[in-house]
């Protein structure tokens, strides 16, 4: 399982990512929207795990923009 990490505290990232690895998921991290987009649009995630309080926005604004990519 791919996991999509999008997250700007990197000690609350980098827990989550150490345990998520533990259990052998595939993370990828940002700390960014417009990062987060950039990964949508190239490679496929099984899920994403995002913060709302992100420097550059809501992260629920990326949600719909994920979804249109991947309706699935």
């Amino acid at each position: 399982m791919r996991i999509l990490l999008i997250e700007d505290e990197p000690r609350l990232a980098e827990a989550v990512c150490a345990v998520l690895r533990k259990e052998r998921f595939v993370v990828d991290r940002v700390d960014r929207i417009t990062t987060a987009k950039e990964a949508g649009l190239m490679a496929e995630f099984d899920l994403v795990l995002l913060d709302r309080k992100l420097p550059d926005g809501d992260g629920l604004s990326l949600v719909s923009a994920l979804r249109a990519r991947s309706p699935g």
